[in-house]
């Protein structure tokens, strides 16, 4: 691949579309395990499967990053963890050992070609479902909390984390809705204004609308940024939240790690440490049972991932969008 002006742009692009999400997810990710998996586990888990698929999967192009499947199938995972008595990142893992058994089935015997199979008209009823889904999570899904408009929501619990920061005297939640709902359809108007420059008469060249066309979504993204820091300081705004140190997201009450401090012991004054980096695979509460029964929720975790990706990539891949792919992709 040349360096040039576009791979910068995608680049960009890139990680602007999996850092947002990536936190965001890894935060949720969090809330439903009680921080057996944050935010630090995310990005990490992001980076190297992100790094891994460049230079092994042989595939030409691939976001890789979090999904709303994948964090339900977590969240139900850790569910049926406790209802079993094993610690959930030990039955984690071998489900994981399990889904990697069961897609090394797969490669071994190209069981991928039958997504092939899938017509245009499941093509275009998967890349509906999937794009409702992220404007509806954008905007103000009916379903959920998230949102730009569920900010004109008193009861938002985001208004609450700001008056817990700035004082009730001095919040007003309209100004802080307002201003973020501003900022979110601005810049998507500026991205898809700068996206059509490409063939518009303005400017004197054509590198240079091809550099608007390029870096659309990284303009914005910093444009609107900066006019907010710089032009409404004193207006609470939602913002990513990143970690402070890079380490394990669960921080311990005492040395066995069972517990999760500050919630499960506000009278200890400090963390005692954080858990390890790896999972305990044995540690099972001397239900060895579970190893095998870890195969069941894989299974499912498996189907799951052949019709999320599969179809993707059968989608993205389709020959009217004229990509061009090397030999190792099938």
């Amino acid at each position: 691949t040349n360096f040039n002006q576009r791979t910068v742009a995608v680049s960009l692009l890139m990680f602007i579309t999996v850092i947002a999400p990536t936190l965001t997810f890894g935060a949720v990710y969090g809330s439903n395990t009680k921080f057996q998996i944050g935010t630090v586990e995310t990005i990490l888990a992001t980076a190297w499967m992100g790094v891994f698929f460049s230079f092994f999967s042989g595939m030409p192009m691939v976001i890789v990053g979090s999904t709303g499947p994948v964090l339900i199938m977590t969240t139900v995972i850790y569910d049926l963890s406790k209802n079993i008595g094993v610690p959930f990142l030990t039955f984690y893992a071998w489900v994981s050992v399990w889904t990697f058994i069961y897609t090394t089935l797969t490669a071994f015997f190209d069981l991928t070609r039958f997504v092939k199979l899938a017509t245009r008209f499941t093509d275009d009823i998967f890349a509906l479902l999937i794009v409702s889904i992220f404007i509806l999570n954008a905007v103000g899904s009916p379903f959920g909390a998230g949102g730009l408009l569920r900010y004109l929501d008193p009861t938002n619990k985001v208004h609450a984390d700001f008056i817990d920061d700035v004082g009730a005297a001095e919040y007003n939640y309209l100004k802080s809705a307002l201003l973020s709902i501003l900022i979110g359809f601005a810049t998507t108007g500026t991205i898809f204004t700068f996206r059509g420059m490409k063939t518009s008469p303005y400017f004197c060249n054509q590198t240079v609308r091809d550099s608007f066309h390029d870096f659309a979504v990284t303009i914005a993204v910093i444009v609107w940024s900066v006019l907010k820091q710089v032009g409404f300081p004193d207006v609470e705004t939602e913002q990513l939240k990143v970690p402070d140190a890079f380490e394990p997201t669960y921080a311990c009450c005492t040395a066995d790690c069972t517990t999760y401090w500050p919630d499960e012991c506000p009278d200890v004054a400090a963390a005692f440490g954080t858990r390890s980096w790896f999972a305990k695979m044995f540690d099972l509460n001397g239900k060895d049972w579970a190893i095998f029964a870890a195969a069941g929720p894989a299974l499912l975790a498996f189907v799951l991932f052949y019709l999320d990706n599969g179809i993707t990539w059968h989608l993205i891949y389709s020959p009217r969008n004229n990509l061009q792919h090397g030999d190792s992709y099938n």
